[in-house]
């Protein structure tokens, strides 16, 4: 059996007539506040949520606004980064009162980061402990012995008693602190209610110990070495699988203990380079579940000739793909919901215009086919946890940003439990709606469609036409914040699943490759037609944008369709194919034959590739244009806006450019995507609306530099001097525009990474 195949089963970390919903403050929240940035930019209000196995308590962190111990030991108490909030641990009771608030359970002094049932009356919490709160003090005199502020550790909690006990004993927690992963929960092993499975390190090793949850006592069950990087056990809780990873010696060992066998066999020895390529051959053809066979797994792949993504058995001693299992009649497979414990499927999940979930359990399946036909008008119910008397589901839509909902079977009572974004629940949201649009060569494509609340249904409005990125990637029925965000400006948004999109089958994600300037955009301007010959959009206010892919199809419009645009934004967007390619050969190896079945081959179809590039294209294009960039984004590089910042200058063009400091290609912080967004509404409101409303900051006022007294301002917050301030500290804190850090008009590559 090679390494790949044991990595697919190891290697993964009633029908209601009616529903009684039961009170909460979240419920029918009046929409009425206009949305703003700050409200979309909050951190999430819930870090992690869980259901307990018997489907009784629900239990999860909830974020406040106090800066932890960490973040202020750190200096990171000024950045908005959920990591650097404080969360406290709540519990619910869904057998008690609707009305009762969450029970809070006391961590001390602990910073909360993750939590786990390991029963039904026992949390795992994963927590970073302060040392001197826990009895380890400073040494008064110089030490070889390294001293650790902070470590992490894992606390056992008896709901009903609120005890608490540090597993391993907090002495050993302490001193396993200099170890990267010091310790995961591996199995639960229900049959002994009183243990679990962990692999901790101990004397530099990561073996893995049964330990006892009443007193911490733990016990070696296996032992590691010190390059053993992850365990597997199976429904039983006996190990099974143990990779170790030799850095120094380029080397992956995968070791397997066969059924009914108490001996390890090492399976294969990889270079870490074909290890990488498993990993990414397991990210194309996913390890979906277990059957009753040990030598036979469910896999979520493509096969060979095959038109959708399904469900197949995969056996693993021939190392081949088997039967077909499950398999939609016309959309990709999307994912496979398992049982926690016997990673058995128990369901499949698919997107047409929204994600729908099909359970295989007849009784459950009518319960939750009932429980979507509740929301189906305005929202996408998701699964997140199932048990045998009840779900734990989250619940999002267009004017609904989402929210955690229980629901029990024997009652159906559908139970409000808490918001991801209390500050959205009572602004008004516009509502969307999916369309399907014929292209010009007959191609049906569903394109959705936000249409800003307050506004007359059918009239003609300013329109953004606003490209997913990917570009295998889609856009589905939901809560999207920026289309919100642009709605919210009066502007109608337009969103398009053009050829290349997922979801749709073989055939129609590869229609758009070596497409992306033809086909692919032709996509694009047919939606746009298609609106205007609606009377939904007012045909000469319409700007394009995107992010990634999208930010490339704005640009593509630019040229492809120059008339169509008053104006065009690209954020992180591909401007030169041909270089990226190359850049994706010495950064991403694994990507480059991806990006050249997308894009064509830079050598063998250098005038196609040319053709289609932005940043050789300048001369068929009319639009002012915005680029906007992360300075610390690893997937497109900033050197792609850099190159078509240097071409649009020196051909004399109408653009705008602006790096943002500390966003990466997701834009992940709330500073970040707040900027983005009040950068782009200040730049297309001047070519989308006729009068600019009164508060809307504008382009000037946006970019304009801040100059602050630093002594004064150091003596009136409390900062410190300068030598002890991280690099500009003054400005993550203010948020405030700089020319030469925020936003940088003379682009430079991002500095290498700090320790």
């Amino acid at each position: 059996m090679s390494a790949f195949s044991v990595f697919w089963r190891y290697g993964r970390q009633l029908l209601a007539a009616s529903f009684v919903i039961v009170a909460s403050g979240q419920a029918g929240a009046i929409q009425n506040r206009p949305l703003t940035i700050n409200d979309l930019a909050q951190p999430p209000s819930i870090r992690t949520i869980q259901m307990s196995p018997d489907g009784r308590q629900v239990a999860y962190l909830q974020r406040t606004n106090d800066f932890h111990a960490l973040a202020r030991a750190t200096g990171a108490a000024h950045r908005e980064d959920p990591d650097n909030l404080h969360h406290r641990l709540l519990l619910v009771d869904l057998s008690g009162l609707a009305e009762a608030p969450p029970r809070e359970i006391d961590l001390g002094t602990d910073i909360p980061v993750g939590v786990s049932w390991v029963g039904p009356d026992r949390l795992i919490v994963g927590a970073i402990a302060t040392s001197e709160d826990n009895g380890h003090m400073p040494p008064q005199r110089r030490s070889r012995v390294p001293y650790y502020r902070f470590y992490w550790r894992l606390v056992s909690i008896d709901i009903a008693t609120g005890q608490r006990d540090v597993l391993f004993g907090d002495d050993e927690a302490w001193e396993m602190r200099a170890a990267d992963n010091f310790a995961e929960v591996v199995h639960p092993l229900p049959g002994e209610p009183d243990h679990i499975l962990v692999a901790a390190h101990r004397n530099s090793n990561f073996d893995l110990w049964r330990l006892d949850l009443a007193t911490g006592d733990e016990e070696r069950v296996e032992r590691g070495g010190s390059n053993t990087v992850q365990w597997a056990a199976n429904e039983q809780g006996r190990a099974m699988f143990r990779l170790d990873v030799d850095v120094d010696d380029d080397r992956a060992r995968i070791y397997r203990r066969r059924s009914g066998s108490d001996r390890w066999s090492r399976d294969e020895t990889l270079s870490l380079d074909e290890f990488v390529d498993y990993i990414h051959r397991a990210n194309r053809s996913i390890w979906a579940a277990n059957t009753d066979d040990d030598n036979t797994v469910l896999v979520a792949v493509r096969p060979e000739g095959a038109e959708r993504r399904g469900v197949y058995e995969f056996d693993l001693e021939a190392d081949e793909i088997g039967e077909q299992v499950w398999e939609h009649p016309t959309y990709d497979l999307a994912t496979v919901l398992r049982d926690e414990l016997s990673d058995r499927m128990i369901a499949a999940t698919y997107l047409d215009d929204r994600v729908r979930t099909h359970f295989f359990d007849r009784r459950l399946n009518a319960h939750f086919q009932a429980l979507t036909a509740y929301f189906e008008a305005d929202a996408v119910v998701y699964p997140l946890d199932v048990t045998a008397n009840a779900l734990l589901l989250f619940v999002t839509g267009p004017q609904e940003p989402g929210s955690y909902y229980a629901y029990t079977l024997d009652t159906s009572e559908v139970r409000p439990l808490a918001a991801v974004n209390p500050a959205l629940l009572g602004t008004r949201l516009s509502r969307v709606t999916s369309e399907r649009v014929t292209t010009r060569d007959g191609l049906v494509i569903d394109v959705f469609v936000t249409h800003p609340a307050g506004t007359a249904p059918g009239a003609a409005l300013p329109t953004v036409v606003m490209p997913h990125g990917g570009p295998e990637s889609r856009d589905s029925f939901g809560f999207d914040p920026i289309a919100q965000y642009f709605a919210a400006e009066g502007w109608r948004v337009l969103q398009p699943n053009f050829r290349g999109s997922e979801g749709y089958g073989r055939s129609f994600a590869s229609a758009a490759h070596g497409e992306w300037s033809r086909a692919v955009q032709n996509d694009i301007t047919d939606t746009l037609d298609w609106a205007i010959n609606s009377g939904l959009t007012v045909r000469d206010r319409v700007c394009i944008a995107g992010f990634s892919y999208g930010g490339y199809a704005a640009l593509a419009g630019a040229f492809a369709t120059p008339d169509a645009y008053r104006c065009v934004v690209s954020v992180a967007g591909i401007t030169d194919p041909e270089a990226f390619i190359d850049w994706s050969r010495e950064n991403r190896p694994d990507a480059v034959e991806y990006w050249t079945r997308q894009i064509g081959d830079p050598v063998s179809d250098s005038d196609t590739v040319r053709a289609m590039s932005p940043v050789h294209q300048i001369d068929r294009m009319r639009a002012p244009i915005l680029l906007l960039h992360g300075n610390e984004d690893d997937v497109v590089p900033m050197s792609q806006t850099s190159m078509m910042s240097d071409a649009l200058e020196a051909a004399g063009y109408d653009y705008r450019v602006r790096i943002i400091r500390g966003a990466g290609h997701n834009f992940e912080t709330p500073l970040g995507l707040g900027r983005t967004l009040a950068l782009m509404e200040a730049f297309m409101g001047e070519y989308l609306d006729e009068v600019q409303p009164d508060d809307r900051d504008s382009w000037q006022t946006l970019t304009e530099a801040v100059r602050i007294n630093l002594p004064e301002f150091r003596r009136l917050t409390g900062m410190p001097d300068p030598d002890a301030d991280a690099p500009n500290g003054l400005r993550d804190l203010l948020g405030a525009t700089t020319s030469e850090t925020d936003e940088r008009e003379t682009l430079q590559p991002p500095p290498p990474p700090q320790d």
